[in-house]
C-alpha cells in the first residue's frame, strides 16, 4: 500500500521528471526523495520509473498510477489551500469562480471593489466553465459564482444580474458588409471559427447558426473558450461570434465589431448553494458583481453593439 508520503513524493518527482526535482518541489534532501521512492516501489511490489542512462521514465505501472493519484493530490492541494485561509483569515475568506469571460474586466472590477473595502476577507478567485463553477458549489469548494445562463442543478439559486449578447469579431482588414448589422446568415461561406458544444453559450450559439444556415455549421477552427476565438481572429485566422463581455474586454487591436442579426440574448447569472445568498458577506460581494457588470454595459462601444 501506499503512504501519503509516498504519494507526495511519487508526485513530486513525477511532476518535475527528476529526484533532484522533485527534492527541490518538497523542499527536502535528494537522498531522502530517493529513500521514500525506493520505500513506496518496495510496498508496491513494482517499479514507478525505468532508470535509463541516469533518467527516470514513468513505468507503465507508474502512469496508470499517476493517473488515479493526480485528482486525490488535487483534493489534497485544496485541502492545503483551505487550511491556510481558515489559519490566516480566522474563517474571513471568500471563495469565487467566474467563467472565462468575466475574468479580464467584470471579475476584477468587483474584486477590487469588495477588497478595499473588506480588506479583512481573503478572496480565493479561479476561472472554470460554467457546469464546473455550478458542480464547485456544490461540493462546497466556492462560494458564489458568475456565469452565464446558469445551468439548473437541485440545491442551486440563480441571481439574474444582467443580459449582454453575441456579436460578431473579424479581423482589422476582411472586408465585411458596409451595413453596421451583420446577418448571421451572410457568415456561412467565411471562415468560422466556433464554439465546442462544452459550454452553455457554445450550444446556444451552434443552434443559431445551423438554423440560419439550414445546414450543419462548417467550421474552420473549433476552439473551448471565447477568449482564444478571439485570439485567433487578431491572427486574422478566421472570424467569430462571441459574446461582448470577451468581446470588449482586454486589447481591441486588430478588430473589427458588427452587431449581429437576429440579436441573441445571453444572461447574466451570479450562483449560490440555496439558502446561503442571504449572508451578509455573500449578499455584498453580489451587490459589487453587479455593479461592474452595470458599469461595463454602458460603454458606448458595448451600447453600439448590444442595446
Amino acid at each position: 500500500f501506499m503512504k501519503l508520503r509516498h504519494i507526495e513524493v511519487f508526485h513530486a518527482v513525477y511532476v518535475t521528471g527528476s529526484v533532484s526535482g522533485g527534492a527541490r518541489a518538497l523542499n527536502v534532501s535528494q537522498p531522502t526523495v530517493s529513500k521514500v521512492l525506493k520505500h513506496a516501489e518496495d510496498q508496491l511490489g513494482f517499479e514507478l520509473f525505468d532508470r535509463v542512462s541516469g533518467r527516470l521514465i514513468p513505468s507503465e505501472n507508474g502512469v496508470k498510477l499517476f493517473e488515479k493519484i493526480e485528482p486525490l493530490f488535487e483534493q489534497l492541494s485544496e485541502l492545503n489551500r483551505f487550511t491556510n485561509l481558515l489559519k490566516n483569515t480566522k474563517g474571513q475568506h471568500l471563495r469565487f469562480a467566474m467563467t472565462p469571460a468575466f475574468g479580464l474586466e467584470v471579475g476584477p472590477m468587483a474584486l477590487a471593489a469588495f477588497s478595499k473595502n473588506h480588506n479583512n476577507i481573503t478572496i480565493e478567485t479561479e476561472t472554470l466553465h460554467a457546469n464546473e463553477v455550478a458542480k464547485s458549489l456544490l461540493n462546497e469548494t466556492i462560494d458564489i459564482g458568475l456565469v452565464f445562463d446558469a445551468p439548473s442543478y437541485p440545491g442551486i439559486e440563480t441571481h439574474r444580474i444582467g443580459q449582454t449578447g453575441f456579436v460578431c469579431v473579424a479581423p482589422e482588414g476582411m472586408n465585411l458588409p458596409d451595413s453596421k448589422v451583420l446577418n448571421i446568415a451572410a457568415m456561412q461561406n467565411l471562415p468560422l471559427i466556433t464554439l465546442n458544444g462544452k459550454s452553455v453559450l457554445g450550444q446556444i450559439l451552434n443552434r443559431r447558426l445551423e438554423d440560419a444556415f439550414d445546414k450543419p455549421i462548417d467550421s474552420h477552427i473549433v476552439v473551448e473558450t471565447y477568449h482564444l476565438a478571439k485570439r485567433l481572429v487578431k491572427q486574422s485566422a478566421g472570424i467569430a461570434i462571441i459574446d461582448a463581455i470577451t468581446a470588449l474586454s482586454g486589447d481591441l487591436s486588430g478588430l473589427q465589431m458588427r452587431k449581429i442579426s437576429p440579436s441573441i440574448a445571453i444572461n447574466v447569472d451570479v450562483i449560490t448553494r440555496l439558502n446561503v445568498s442571504g449572508l451578509k458577506t455573500h449578499s455584498i460581494f453580489m451587490t459589487e458583481l453587479k455593479t461592474a457588470m452595470d458599469k461595463f454595459r454602458v460603454k458606448k462601444a458595448y451600447k453600439d453593439l448590444v442595446n
